[in-house]
């Protein structure tokens, strides 16, 4: 059981990282799997997506899929693990893979398991403002949080998207959907 929990339908500022942080994520065929995973999990496993990004050695993702979010990363983890390191040995990836075997015997001890991410996913909750400042000492106990801000959903809901091709990894282009002009995290 993991230390951090996601336990309402809230959405989360998520960060997954490769073990030892290394540069797994450099081209676009090791992208790929992560970007069609989350796909797939937004149509068949309830994952809401509000947005992601990718760099060389870890992704964030701001998602929410109520108490089912643990178990969608989860499952999310293990299919990109696995799809990445059978591309890594497809591409001869001799030493890179033996530095991932060398970080997941040493994160993972005695369980004898392919390893990509470390442990966790760290889901983080930000839905209020910072607390106001405290007048004088007399005003009792600080406040812990601020005025409730609207849920990112509601946000993007309220924002008109557009769509648009961006560069991709390799010289490719991607049709994405844009909803900007709005900064909540």
């Amino acid at each position: 059981m993991t230390r951090y929990r996601a336990d309402d339908n809230h959405p989360y500022f998520c960060t997954i990282t490769v073990l030892d942080w290394l540069p797994v994520l450099i081209e676009a065929r090791y992208i790929d799997p992560i970007v069609d995973s989350l796909r797939f999990c937004r149509q068949t496993k309830g994952l809401q997506l509000f947005g992601f990004v990718i760099m060389p050695h870890h992704l964030h993702v701001i998602a929410a899929a109520g108490e089912a979010l643990h178990t969608v990363m989860r499952d999310f983890k293990r299919f990109t693990s696995r799809t990445i390191h059978d591309r890594l040995k497809e591409d001869g990836r001799a030493t890179l893979l033996n530095w991932l075997a060398a970080a997941t015997q040493r994160a993972r001890r005695a369980r004898d398991e392919l390893g990509l991410w470390q442990d966790g996913f760290h889901p983080q909750a930000n839905l209020y403002d910072p607390p106001s400042a405290r007048r004088s000492p007399k005003d009792g106990r600080p406040r812990r949080k601020g005025r409730k801000r609207a849920a990112p959903c509601r946000i993007v809901e309220q924002t008109r998207g557009r769509c648009c091709t961006v560069s991709w990894y390799g010289g490719q282009s991607r049709r994405v959907e844009l909803t900007s002009g709005t900064g909540h995290w």
